[in-house]
Order: C-alpha cells, then sequence, then structure tokens
C-alpha cells in the first residue's frame, strides 16, 4: 500500500495508505475507532489484499491526533472528525473520481455518519460495531470519568495503548448530532451493517437501531464476536466483500 499525506482544513497533515488497482470500480474510504488508527493493528493490509482483487481500492486514514497525523487527540469532537473525513472525501474526489464507500469501525461509523451522511457523491455505507447512542456508549465505559466530562474537566485516561487526556468539548459535541437524521439522510443508498452480538464496548442495541430506521438495509450480527472481531476478523471481511462485489465488483461491472 501507497503511503501519503493529505491536508485538512487546519492546515494538518493527515496520514493515508493508498491501494488503488489498475482497473478500479470503487474506492472505499476506511474510518478508524476511537484511538485507533489506520491499520487497524494490521488488519486493513490483509482486507486491502481482499478489496484489491476485486477491483476496490482502499483509503484508510488517521484522524488529525491519531495514529501518524498532525494534532493533539486531547481535543477530539466528533464534528472535528467529521471534518477530517470530509477534506478526505474532497482530496479522493478530486484525484480518483470514483465511487467513493465509506466505512467506518466504531467512532469511525459515527463519524461516516456525521461526516458523510449528507453527500451525494458517496454511494454506499459500512458500518462495523458503530455506536449512535454516543453518551450512553462512552458513558458505560467508565461512568465516573464521564461525569466529570459532562462537568466541564479535562480527564485522563490508561489503556494499553498508555495515558492520554481527554476534554470536555467531546461531551458537550454530541449535542450538536442528531444521529437519527442522519441514518435516515441514508437511506436511499446501500448500506451494509456488521456488528457483534457479544460487544462488551458497543451494544448490539445500536445496530439494531441503524436498521430499524433503514429496513431494507444488511444487517450482521455475528454470534460469539466481540468489539474488535477478534476471533472473527475474516467473517467480517469476507461479509464485506461479498457486498461490495454484488455491487462494485468485477463481476457487478461485467453484469
Amino acid at each position: 500500500m501507497q503511503h501519503l499525506t493529505i491536508n485538512n482544513r487546519d492546515g494538518l497533515k493527515l496520514a493515508a495508505l493508498l491501494s488503488l488497482p489498475q482497473e478500479c470500480h470503487c474506492l472505499v474510504i476506511s474510518c478508524h475507532g476511537f484511538r485507533g488508527a489506520k491499520e487497524n493493528s494490521g488488519r486493513i493490509f490483509s482486507f486491502g489484499k481482499k478489496l484489491y482483487q476485486i477491483g476496490i481500492g482502499l483509503l484508510a486514514f488517521d484522524f488529525q491526533g491519531s495514529g501518524e497525523s498532525e494534532g493533539q487527540y486531547s481535543s477530539i469532537t466528533l464534528t472535528r472528525q467529521a471534518h477530517d473525513l470530509q477534506d478526505v472525501i474532497n482530496y479522493a474526489d478530486q484525484q480518483f473520481r470514483l465511487p467513493i464507500i465509506t466505512l467506518g469501525r466504531s467512532f469511525g461509523g459515527s463519524t461516516v455518519l456525521a461526516g458523510a451522511s449528507q453527500d451525494s457523491r458517496i454511494a454506499g455505507y459500512i458500518f462495523w460495531s458503530t455506536t449512535v447512542f454516543l453518551k450512553e456508549t462512552f458513558a458505560g465505559l467508565d461512568p465516573a470519568l464521564a461525569s466529570q466530562l459532562e462537568q466541564g474537566k479535562t480527564i485522563t485516561i490508561t489503556d494499553e495503548g498508555g495515558s492520554y487526556q481527554l476534554e470536555p468539548d467531546l461531551f458537550r459535541d454530541f449535542d450538536n448530532h442528531n444521529m437519527d437524521e442522519y441514518i435516515r439522510a441514508i437511506a436511499h443508498r446501500p448500506v451494509l451493517i456488521i456488528h457483534g452480538e457479544a460487544d462488551e464496548v458497543v451494544s448490539p442495541h445500536n445496530a439494531k437501531h441503524i436498521a430499524q430506521l433503514l429496513p431494507e438495509t444488511r444487517l450482521h450480527l455475528v454470534k460469539d464476536a466481540d468489539h474488535r472481531f477478534t476471533e472473527h476478523t475474516a467473517l467480517r471481511e469476507d461479509l464485506t466483500i461479498k457486498w461490495l462485489a454484488r455491487y462494485w465488483g468485477k463481476a457487478a461491472e461485467r453484469s
């Protein structure tokens, strides 16, 4: 995969990876989750190869403050990430002139709804383990810390990736977004939802809610799969590849 940088509206460089077949039918733009990065713990490379084989490109990028991109993570908000996604979509549209499918994992899926649901250039949407009940999901991770954010305090969190800070604008900004309105806006375009029934971070209720508002969508609830799809990564990829091939793969182009 090719390494590149994309300038966002704030003048920051967003790090990205690009895989583009010579005969390319569409481009998937991949949005990582909260505290994640474009490589998705290395899984993006096998996924990119599978897409390449059916004539589909992949552009995966780090939101500002994440991975190899410039910026401060502590000031993350859904609005900021939505703006980054819009800037990446503009870049991809100008550079490649291909149908664009947006794929979001977890908070990256929330970002797809906030940043791309109103964009007529988006041909389809993929949601992996996506949260739409934002405050409920974040509060469930640590109610005490979430309460401090709601009180306007900056908090420090330590996880397997180390210590990091979050500013209170993260929670405040959730009120600026009507997730149901975003979901309804994509009703007439292809949508795929994949969620683990054993997701310990984002309740499957989130996926069911999206599907309820989009009755023609394809919903896969995967038994025993956790939030990271630890033992089910290949299944998630294969379900996604099959869905993409139906609409935009080489066989679809010939039919």
